[in-house]
């Protein structure tokens, strides 16, 4: 009987495993999703993401020349949708967003890294299948690297959703969801 328990315990384990990713703890190194993850904030993200939808906090690998960083950003499009953004807010679909967003130095409007031009004034740009539009809350330069800068990001790339604020507390509250 104990043998059976414990093949049957290994089992579980090893079809979890297989199936889902454990949470992982992350720390925000920079500001760029300011007001919802800011500087120093810890969460927690699980993946695989099965079920992408706008307005979900993702994380991805981005890799430069410094190596690979995941990188926490918002969907703002899924296949197939037309993204836009006026003065800084996401229009998706002709829709305004009620997403978060700052800018952080409003004169810092203009970058010639950016596909267009203007960081807060952007697109539209139409999202190809299988992939998806990012973007920082933070819509300066700052919200580099994100789908103004290096455009729409392959869906497969999206590995974990970031689902709960751990520190620092908000509201009093442990564990605050940063679901919509």
């Amino acid at each position: 009987m104990r043998v059976v328990l414990l093949l049957a315990v290994l089992a579980t384990v090893w079809w979890l495993r297989a199936h889902y990713r454990w949470p992982q703890v992350y720390v925000a190194t920079d500001a760029s999703m300011a007001p919802t993850v800011d500087r120093g904030d810890v969460f927690l993200a699980v993946g695989p993401v099965h079920h992408l939808r706008r307005g979900m906090l993702v994380l991805f690998p981005f890799e430069d020349e410094d190596g690979v960083t995941q990188v926490l950003r918002r969907v703002a499009g899924l296949p197939g949708d037309t993204v836009r953004l006026v003065n800084g807010r996401a229009v998706v679909n002709g829709r305004p967003e009620p997403w978060p967003f700052h800018i952080f130095a409003p004169k810092a409007w203009r970058s010639p890294y950016v596909r267009g031009g203007n960081l807060y004034t952007w697109g539209p740009t139409r999202v190809p299948p299988d992939s998806v539009l990012l973007l920082a809350d933070a819509r300066d330069a700052l919200g580099w690297p994100d789908s103004r800068f290096i455009g729409p990001v392959p869906m497969s790339a999206v590995e974990a959703e970031a689902r709960w604020l751990l520190w620092p507390l908000r509201g009093g509250r442990f564990l605050k969801s940063l679901r919509d």
